[in-house]
């Protein structure tokens, strides 16, 4: 008799064993679909601006995820690391941020959820540094179209920057330029993205990184004034006898200001470095308003000491 229940024991075992199988597989995929949380440590990973020691070390953190079993296994080997960045326009000593659920890098894929990050707040020591604010020089030339003028011109904003870095090296600096730029084949209105040397500041950080240059070219008008009369700066000249002693202009531009000139608004100079003996070939300049090319014909005179003159 007590062997009939040991062989009935025994009796399919294979077909036994394989529905034992089937009832622990189902347990776990059952269990792997539940909801889980798991805690897990996290360091924190401070990245400061250049030329700024972090004087303490945050503290780690704990973080909650959430999610199913089967997704929470997959984390074991996860980088457990918060990385953060201090912004390079901070200018004060302590910086205080708070931690979001974007900020734990998850791997990619991975269907849970950040439930809970304790503490929250987190609060970085930095060495102290200044702060100033400069004006920014612009190099940027314009080289308009055929045809075309640089109209009034150019605009750039914003025209200070604000710099942060310790005292000593702000106090060697007083202003930030652009990189040199050339903006060729400019027709019509124009805006450009330029960037700011940063070539000398060394550690010294600056906000912003770039500035917007505008501006608007304007059909080249031309327009030519004939005997003008030909000066030395202070009034005509005594003592002196010019060959010509009048010139004819020619002056170009945008149309508006060429049209609104007069005779009045050029003077034609020449300039005498020193007495004349006998007599000697000046070059001429003249003075007309901003925007407008003025050329004078001849560029040059023949001036001639006068007998018992005086220069």
């Amino acid at each position: 008799m007590t062997g009939r229940p040991r062989r009935g024991l025994f009796r399919n075992w294979a077909l036994k064993l394989a529905a034992l199988f089937l009832a622990l597989m189902l347990y776990v995929a059952v269990a792997a679909q539940e909801q889980y949380t798991e805690q897990f440590t996290m360091r924190l990973e401070v990245q400061t601006p250049p030329g700024r020691t972090m004087l303490n070390t945050p503290p780690p953190v704990s973080v909650v995820l959430r999610g199913k079993g089967g997704e929470l296994l997959k984390l074991r080997l996860f980088r457990q690391v918060i990385t953060l960045q201090v912004p390079e326009t901070l200018s004060v000593a302590t910086w205080t941020t708070m931690l979001q659920p974007a900020d734990v890098e998850l791997p990619k894929g991975a269907a849970v959820e950040v439930d809970q990050i304790t503490p929250s707040e987190v609060v970085v020591q930095l060495d102290s540094v200044g702060s100033k604010e400069v004006p920014i020089v612009s190099r940027v030339s314009v080289r308009p179209d055929s045809g075309q003028a640089l109209d009034g011109g150019l605009q750039m904003a914003p025209n200070v920057a604000r710099l942060i870095g310790p005292d000593l090296l702000l106090a060697a600096i007083e202003s930030v330029a652009t990189v040199p730029t050339t903006l060729d084949a400019v027709h019509g209105p124009f805006t450009r993205l330029v960037t700011l040397d940063t070539s000398r500041l060394g550690v010294v950080r600056l906000s912003p990184k770039e500035v917007r240059v505008s501006g608007t070219t304007t059909t080249v008008f031309e327009r030519v004034f004939n005997f003008l009369p030909i000066e030395s700066g202070a009034g005509p000249l005594t003592g002196y006898e010019l060959r010509p002693a009048r010139a004819t202009v020619s002056v170009r531009g945008p149309e508006a200001l060429v049209q609104a000139m007069t005779k009045d608004s050029l003077k034609v100079i020449v300039h005498l470095a020193g007495p004349v003996a006998d007599t000697a070939t000046v070059h001429l300049r003249v003075l007309a308003p901003r925007g407008i090319i003025a050329r004078a014909v001849p560029d040059s005179v023949l001036v001639v000491r006068r007998r018992g003159g005086r220069g």
